[in-house]
Formats: C-alpha cells, structure tokens, sequence
C-alpha cells in the first residue's frame, strides 16, 4: 500500500527551528503511523503547505498537486493530522475527500488511528460536522483575532509586518513599536520632494533604481525594485505623516466577496479585500512618527489632485487623450508636444529608423494605435529643445515682457488719502447742516437717520485715512531685480534639464503643431494664466523638420 502525508500550518513559522515547526512535526507523526501499519511512503508523496490558510484550496499549490498526483493513481492512501489540517471550509473540504474516495484513496486521521468513513450516513454526517466546527472555529479565531488587531492599533502598536522607512523594536510579548529609520526616511521624503516638484511616479521609480536604491522587499530571496505603483503607495500612506490608520480593508472569503467572486479567466477567487466605511476606521495621531511634513504633504496632495481632476476631465471628452503629465526624460516629452492630426502626444524616441539615427519626437499614437494616425512627422530633439528654449528667451524672460509687467505696476492704484479726505469733509458738511434743520424746527426722525449714516461712513473713512499708505514701488530697482532674475532663468533652462522640463510646464501649455511648411514646423503654445498678472502672450516658434518622413524599424 503506497500513502501520502499532507501538512498545513496557516501561519508562518519564520522564527522557528525546522524541527519545530508544526507543519515537520505533523509530518513526523504521520510518518510513524505509516510504518506502524507497514505501508510504502516516496518522499515525493509528502505535501507541506506552510503558512497558507485552511480556507483556501485553489491557491494551496501543495495540496493541488496532491490531488493531481491523487488522479493519476500515484498513492492509495493519504494521512494527515486531524481533518482541519486538511480544510476549514466545511463544503468545499467535503468535496474533496469525496473526490479521493472516489478516486479509490482511502483518508487517515493518525490522530484517532481511524480511517474517514464517507461511505455511511453516520459516517459522513459524523466527518461533515467535524469540518464545520473547523470552519467555525476559524471563523471565531477571525473575529477574536480582528478585535486584538484593532485594539493594538488603538494603542499604537504594530498590526502588521514592516513599513519602509521605520524599524519594528520588539517590547513585550504581543506588543511591538515603530521607531523612524533615518535612511529609509530621507529616501521617503525624496520621493515626496520629487514629486511636488513635478516628477511622475515613473520617473522617480527609474531614478530610485538607477541608484539601486533598496525597498522593503530587498530582504526576500527575490528582491524586486521600485515601481510606479509602490511610489503611489508611499505618496499615500497615512503613517507617513504622522497618522495611524487601520481596518481600511477587510480580508474576504469565498462568497463574502460578492460580485468580485470571479476572476479574469472566469474561475472562482477564493480570497480577496474589501473596503470598510470610512466611520469603522481606527484613526490616531502618532507625530513620533511623521516623516514628512505637513506643506510638503498638502503640496504632494494638490499636485495629485489636480493630475486626478485633468484625468477625470480627458475621460468624461471620451477622445481617448491622456492628459498632461508632468515627467518626461527630455524637455517636451511626457505631453508637451501635440499632434495637429490626432490631438495625441509626441514620445521621445531613440534611433527609430535604420538608416539615419538620432532621437527624435514622434506621434504615439501612431506607434501605439496603429491605423488611427498616419503622421510621419519627425522632430529632432536637439534642435526642437533648442528652439523651444531660444523662444522662451526671447518672448517670456524678454526686455519687452519686463517693461509691461514694470509697466502694470505703474498704474496700480495711487495714493488715495487725498480723495478719502475730501469726501469726509463732504460727509461732516451734510452733517452739519442735517443739525442745523432740527435746530429751526423741522422733523427730527428723517434727519436723525440721515445723521446716523454719515456718521458710520465718517468712521469708515477714519479707519481707511489711518491705514498706513502703500509706498510708491520704485521702477528702476524693480526692473534691475528682474533682469537679473530673467537672466538666472536663462542660465538654469540651459544648464539644468530637469530644471528647464519643470519651468517649460510652468510657464505654458503644451505646443500645438501646425504642419505648413515643407521644412520647418510652425506650433504655438498659451502662457499658462495668472502667470505673468495679466499679460496673455502665446509663444509661437518654428522647429526644423529634421529627418525625411520613412518607416519605423
């Protein structure tokens, strides 16, 4: 007779010798009821799931391969210890010891010695009741466990493994604090940096690896980099500035699920989270533990904001267009450029033809979509740049945009304590004579209201004339300070990339192209409003068209 073991252990056992571990102590025990009752056992017969709950069964890799080997006759008998080992779903553990029956193998339970008898209604009825109050039980140990889980939240402890940017320091038994690891938390706080500054989670993620930055997974045996998802994580996770929150999701099972019980390739999924209302929520405040500060997080928070709001917007167009993004590796790539035959945007593009290389701007959506663009228009990115910052230089840090801002404040609003004088001699006049009626005798109700008005507006003007007037801005020094800040602007746009890509976003719109001419491309590009305090230009340039139009490789 050949037989099989299966062991399970829902929690992981990290922490513990080998031999000590629940799921080789349950293997052990089977293994001397098989040589007790003298059957064969192949080592390749002994299925271990470690740390994998008694609810699942799809995603339990051990015990599918067991019922694999199970239908091509490999075993005759298989042992385990107590029947919650093998499920704690009453219906679907019911299924599958039928399964084994029917597939001849018998079913053991070493810690009784007795085999499980499907095939009586006793029997049966005796074997279904034991895996429902293993259901049960797991049921109850959810509900105790979710509570203590919550109650250690309330108090600040950890409920949970490891957060990047803090180390768990163990107190006392079921009791475990965070405390703030400097390294980790510069790299947290970079990421915020970045992205306030304009930086997309892509970018940041391609430069925290370039750098072989570690993350949290770093210490697995596989460890993975950063991505754009992780750094979205981090943006939005709560502890980092200063606040606990928990029991925002909630672990499901099976039908608990509801209508996301399905997956993409139509089979049941077995476990999943949910989301709880908001009012469940533990919410505490622990500023031992913020990392970031609060500009820099509502900074972080209106950045994300308003890139959600233009997302909503290009979705509710339904043109399929991806609104502007903020990062890119050159300095109109990442939305900047726009295509005058589809409306799409322009990628960056290294050494796309076989005969000519270069770097180039070309339509993604021709590349991407194919069919729904035929624009073979090709801008190289050297000059392209170049001329997109000669342009700025020349139209927006320019002599003649200085002299009309000098030019707004000039005509700003003079002194006008004069005015405000003469109109309260005016009010004390009316006064007076209003006083001098009721003295010959006329009605005094109408007057005394009349009185009473000018009065308050007499205080009003009071209150104005001791205001302290604004001084008189002086022209000549406010137009030095600008020049030179003008020239400051050149020197950055010129010698700092990433500087230029986040001033170029801020000074204006994406360039609108316009493809009139046989070898220059004339486009035009709004200044962004309330950037230069009433002054609207709009920047028109003309780029070389570079490269003859010829297939992609």
């Amino acid at each position: 007779m050949i037989a099989a073991i299966y062991a399970r252990k829902s929690t992981a056992q990290d922490d513990v010798a080998e031999e000590a571990k629940s799921v080789t102590r349950q293997v052990d025990g089977a293994r001397a009821f098989i040589q007790t009752r003298g059957w064969t056992l192949d080592e390749a017969h002994v299925y271990k799931d470690d740390n994998v709950s008694g609810t699942l069964f799809a995603n339990r890799a051990e015990f599918q391969r067991m019922m694999r080997d199970a239908a091509a006759g490999a075993f005759d008998a298989v042992v385990f210890f107590d029947l919650d080992r093998f499920g704690r779903n009453a219906s679907k553990t019911m299924v599958a010891l039928n399964t084994l029956a029917d597939l001849g193998v018998s079913i053991w339970d070493y810690s009784t010695g007795l085999a499980v008898d499907l095939d009586s209604f006793a029997g049966e009825t005796m074997t279904f009741l034991k895996a429902r109050f293993a259901q049960e039980q797991r049921e109850q140990a959810r509900k105790h466990t979710r509570e203590a889980m919550r109650q250690k939240a309330k108090q600040g402890y950890v409920t949970g493994g490891k957060v990047f940017g803090y180390d768990n320091v163990f107190i006392t038994k079921g009791q475990t604090d965070r405390r703030i690891n400097d390294a980790e938390a510069a790299i947290v706080r970079d990421i915020y940096t970045r992205f306030a500054g304009g930086e997309g989670a892509r970018t940041i993620a391609e430069a925290l690896n370039r750098k072989r930055v570690p993350t949290i997974r770093a210490q697995r045996k596989r460890p993975s980099g950063w991505g754009p998802s992780t750094i979205r994580a981090v943006l939005e996770r709560p502890l980092y500035r200063g606040q606990i929150v928990y029991g925002r999701m909630v672990s499901a099972y099976g039908r608990e699920l509801g209508k996301r019980v399905t997956r993409k390739d139509g089979t049941a999924r077995e476990c999943g989270q949910l989301p709880r209302p908001e009012d469940t929520w533990i919410q505490c405040d622990a500023p031992h533990l913020r990392i970031i500060e609060a500009d820099l997080a509502a900074r972080v928070d209106a950045r994300r904001l308003d890139r959600r709001t233009r997302y909503l917007a290009s979705v509710a167009r339904g043109d399929g267009r991806v609104p502007e993004r903020a990062y890119g590796k050159y300095l109109l790539s990442g939305g900047m450029l726009v295509c005058p035959q589809c409306g799409g945007h322009f990628e960056a593009r290294k050494h796309p033809w076989h005969d000519q290389p270069g770097e180039v701007y070309t339509c993604s959506t021709r590349r991407r979509k194919p069919g729904m663009c035929d624009n073979m228009m090709a801008l190289p990115i050297g000059e392209t740049d170049d001329q997109i910052l000669s342009i700025i230089d020349g139209q927006v840090l320019c002599p003649s945009v200085i002299e009309e801002l000098l030019l707004l404040v000039d005509r700003g609003e003079a002194d006008d304590s004069a005015r405000l004088t003469a109109d309260r001699q005016r009010l004390c006049k009316e006064i007076s004579r209003f006083v001098d009626s009721i003295a010959e005798g006329k009605p005094p109700a109408a007057i005394t209201a009349a009185i009473n008005e000018r009065e308050a507006e007499v205080a009003r003007l009071d209150v104005k004339l001791r205001t302290p007037r604004p001084a008189r801005p002086n022209i000549d020094k406010l137009r030095q300070a600008l020049t030179l800040r003008a020239k400051q602007w050149k020197a950055d746009l010129r010698a700092e990339p990433q500087v230029a890509r986040l001033l170029v976003r801020r000074l204006m719109g994406p360039l609108v192209l316009h493809d009139e001419a046989p070898d220059w491309i004339p486009f035009e590009a709004p200044v962004k409003a309330g950037l230069l305090d009433g002054l609207q230009p709009t920047l028109h340039v003309a780029s070389p068209r570079g490269f003859e139009p010829v297939a992609l490789g």
